[in-house]
């Protein structure tokens, strides 16, 4: 530790003397103390960074705890990074069901395409080899998984969970085929509602329900062991793509039952990531000093350390002046 901070207080006393010797700082250059007022500004600079990463770690604990991961910096990275893939294993199902040759993932597979507009089929076969119509199911499942992904949880529980959004999805899709100008009504109403948090998710989702049971839809509920069925196969995809696996966890001699978690691979992933961009989200705050200007460089200018500016040489700190 006191090696790591006695690195630290070198590096900035070498951007001390590289400020120092341009001048950096305007009218304060001629202050008998302009030295330490420099040197105060570093350090406040560094407090800056320090409080980023304070709250980049608070923010993300808080989400591990509350489920909601998938709102999180590297939630969101790893639904763009897995949607494609994911929407790649249902349709390539879809296409050996369409081909008859389902087996026992039928059922499953049936569900999973009432989730798709009516004009994806001709006759109630399946005509559209397109990968991209599946991506709306995807973010589905993958929202459900990464929200708990640092955390543990029993496959019925998740099964269900993703289920339940699915089927929320078919009916929406529904809704949307049969009565068209009360759904664009309400899809309008949600446009611009923020669902980062899981509150603001439950109220477009409780908005979506009352319309749709005031449409009084000719929907038949999965149930709850066809949301299971449908969940299980969707973590089998999860499985496939190295985000989650499970495990048999016997509790007594008559019982045992079955968790998941996020892959080693994936922990890794995510502890990687948090150390490579907790620090890219400092708590600005109006500087102590005069800033240096924007030269045609989107990275020189402004703050004077060096963890504010990708170049940070003499040079280019006299031409920011």
């Amino acid at each position: 530790m006191s090696n790591t901070l006695e690195n630290q207080k070198t590096q900035l006393q070498i951007q001390l003397e590289e400020l120092v010797k341009v001048g950096v700082g305007g009218k304060y250059v001629n202050n008998s103390n302009y030295n330490e007022q420099i040197q105060e500004e570093l350090e406040f600079e560094e407090a800056m960074l320090r409080d980023g990463i304070d709250r980049y770690r608070k923010n993300t604990s808080k989400a591990v705890v509350k489920g909601q991961e998938s709102t999180t910096l590297y939630g969101q990275v790893f639904q763009q990074k897995y949607i494609t893939k994911l929407s790649e294993c249902m349709n390539e199902d879809i296409k050996t069901m369409a081909g008859g040759n389902a087996g026992n993932r039928l059922t499953a597979l049936k569900l999973l395409c009432q989730c798709l507009p009516k004009s994806a089929f001709d006759d109630g076969v399946w005509k559209k080899d397109n990968q991209n119509i599946w991506d709306t199911c995807s973010l589905i499942v993958l929202k459900n998984a990464i929200d708990g992904i640092s955390n543990e949880t029993t496959i019925n529980k998740l099964a269900i969970k993703i289920g339940t959004g699915l089927m929320l999805e078919a009916r929406i899709t529904l809704f949307k085929d049969v009565d068209k100008e009360n759904f664009d009504k309400t899809f309008r109403k949600l446009q611009n509602k923020k669902s980062h948090s899981k509150g603001a998710r439950e109220y477009k989702k409780n908005v979506w329900v009352y319309m749709m049971n005031r449409a009084d839809l000719d929907f038949t509920d999965w149930g709850k062991e066809g949301r299971l069925h449908l969940g299980v196969k969707m973590i089998e995809y999860l499985e496939k793509l190295g985000l989650v696996k499970h495990q048999n966890r016997k509790l007594n001699k008559y019982k045992t039952v079955t968790y998941v978690e996020g892959t080693p691979k994936i922990i890794a992933e995510i502890k990687n990531f948090n150390i490579k961009n907790e620090a890219l989200l400092p708590k600005f705050m109006p500087m102590l000093m005069p800033p240096r200007k924007w030269n045609f460089n989107p990275f020189v200018g402004g703050y004077y350390g060096k963890k504010h500016n990708h170049q940070n040489k003499p040079e280019d700190i006299k031409n920011a002046l």
